[in-house]
């Protein structure tokens, strides 16, 4: 049935300190809101469904340079417009454009973790439906009773038979229809269409593949398994469709989503060696980076076969270096282990570290640190030698809403206010919690996890004053640095390999051919002086990103508040 009806779906755009995050440079669009889009996509056929993702926009713009929602309408009047509602920092501008498209006479319909967890805040703020936890099911019955005639019309007595919704009835009270039973077969939903991303301005970075969602572990920090539950997947035909569409147009590097790519050991496996029996096949090329813990080093059949797929960074959630503080995260794991399996992964990956620096201290009595913000800090760069990280994120803990972690500040009366701290600040650079009970100056943890990136991607005052932009580094590697390195390289793994192929000898009484005692440590040291120059790479990328941040953090009136605090 053709409905002359237009469907919209917006991105809102990060705030000015946010763009700066070296994450925001990475232009992948979010993949929850364009799997809901494009399941409207199948079921219904309308004049025209497309979203415009305002970070990565080269459309219509107003006088401030965002873009320009008036002339969008004026364009292509969208009777209906979603919005992703999933990043914190993000929601100021939401509730903006969305009250925007309520003067226009749309209804608005968002859904993502923050508007899930804070529905009664987001129906005050121009959005007539929130969606609560996964959408795509949800959308197909929302779209048959809003939609009448070739118009859109807020039925609430029909809203009311739909399970999983939240909106407010006809005397501004507030209703919730109830739970929705989880997804069980997302090989059931059509694929994420990320074409339906209008104005693009950029070529995105890397294509998102949208394989997993949830996760069976249950640290207090996160929001993950309480808007998905366990963790599920799509089938490996599913996952390599999506990978194989965009490997068709030209992309080669992908990210799966998978807040654990790993959870499932076996479907992983299986997956990786279907793309590496495509990438054969075809004669194609894949650079893939993964979400890992890592407990993914145990197991050798999966580093093989993610090996043999192409992946060749691992982002790995470790926190912290300091055993209580990943006791009170609910990680699971202590830093000896963390230390081992990263050596371990590091022969064979990029590692990328994700760390949370001074992490709140439970009340409850079982857990006590007592540890100075200095002691911590040097906590985290012995981890940094120890580990083999390659590149690393240090940010501040942010109490996001709907986590176990939140509630428990709160509890404590720990949550800065808003008018303090508004949303657009929950992305991890400021700090959104009181730290004094637990015996930490605000000011100070606000500024160590920049001090340390800052120290790891800009050195110290000499070097950033005499070595601005690393050109003596790249100076060096590209004259006698290369030889040097190449002789070190290769002679550190020539007497790795002869160990090895001695306790081979010994231990498994086979014996290695001899011709590998000589050539393998020689593709070995030309991976680790591709390492060495693609660490400057992004060294000298992050040490420019962070310059810019600590430019506006500079000049901002938030350490201001931090100081009264």
């Amino acid at each position: 049935m053709k409905k002359e009806l237009t469907v919209i779906g917006i991105i809102p755009q990060y705030p000015q300190h946010s763009q700066n995050n070296i994450y925001a440079k990475i232009k992948m669009p979010p993949v929850g809101i364009l799997s809901v889009m494009s399941q409207i996509n199948h079921h219904f056929h309308f004049k025209e469904i497309y979203a415009i993702d305002e970070n990565n926009y080269n459309g219509p713009q107003d006088f401030l340079g965002l873009p320009d929602h008036f002339f969008l309408q004026a364009r292509q009047p969208a009777q209906l417009a979603l919005f992703y509602g999933g990043m914190s920092n993000a929601i100021p501008r939401l509730y903006t454009v969305a009250r925007q498209y309520k003067g226009f006479g749309s209804v608005t319909i968002a859904g993502g973790s923050h508007v899930d967890a804070l529905p009664q805040e987001a129906l005050q703020s121009g959005i007539d439906i929130v969606v609560h936890g996964e959408g795509e099911e949800t959308i197909v019955e929302l779209m048959r009773a809003l939609v009448d005639h070739g118009n859109v019309v807020l039925r609430r007595a029909m809203l009311a038979a739909i399970r999983g919704i939240s909106f407010l009835g006809e005397n501004g009270e507030y209703i919730f229809t109830g739970a929705r039973p989880p997804i069980q077969d997302l090989n059931e939903l059509e694929d994420p269409d990320l074409t339906l991303i209008r104005f693009l301005k950029k070529r995105w970075s890397a294509i998102p593949i949208n394989r997993g969602r949830g996760c069976d572990f249950n640290c207090e920090f996160c929001v993950v398994n309480k808007q998905y539950g366990k963790y599920k997947c799509t089938s490996v035909e599913t996952a390599l469709r999506q990978l194989i569409k965009y490997s068709d147009m030209g992309y080669r590097q992908f990210f799966f989503t998978d807040d654990n790519f790993a959870q499932n050991p076996a479907e992983a496996i299986a997956l990786c060696r279907g793309i590496a029996d495509y990438k054969k096949k075809f004669r194609k090329k894949t650079d893939i980076i993964v979400q890992v813990r890592s407990e993914a080093a145990e197991n050798d059949e999966l580093i093989e076969a993610m090996l043999g797929a192409g992946v060749s960074t691992l982002a790995i959630g470790y926190e912290s270096p300091i055993n209580e503080e990943l006791r009170a995260m609910r990680k699971g794991v202590t830093v000896e282990k963390l230390i081992a399996r990263s050596k371990k992964l590091s022969n064979h990956f990029y590692l990328h570290g994700m760390f949370i620096f001074g992490y709140p201290a439970r009340r409850d009595g079982k857990i006590i640190l007592s540890l100075t913000i200095k002691e911590r800090a040097e906590y985290f760069k012995k981890f940094f030698k120890e580990s083999g990280i390659d590149t690393i994120q240090l940010l501040n803990a942010v109490p996001l809403p709907g986590s176990e972690l939140r509630s428990r500040l709160e509890q404590e009366g720990r949550i800065l206010p808003l008018s303090m701290v508004g949303w657009d600040k929950y992305d991890g650079l400021f700090l959104c919690y009181d730290p004094r009970p637990d015996g930490l100056d605000a000011f100070d943890l606000q500024n160590m996890p920049k001090m340390l990136m800052k120290k790891r991607y800009m050195g110290g005052f000499l070097n950033r004053k005499l070595n601005y932009g690393n050109w003596m580094n790249w100076a060096y590697n590209a004259t006698i640095g290369f030889p040097i390195q190449f002789v070190v390289f290769y002679s550190r793994r020539f007497v790795r390999n002869l160990l090895e192929r001695q306790r081979a000898r010994n231990v498994l009484h086979a014996d290695l051919p001899f011709h590998t005692l000589f050539t393998v440590p020689m593709g070995n040291a030309w991976r680790d002086i591709k390492r060495r120059w693609r660490n400057l790479l992004v060294k000298t990328y992050a040490g420019a990103v962070m310059k810019r941040w600590l430019k506006l953090y500079s000049v901002s009136d938030y350490k201001n508040h931090l100081r009264r605090l």
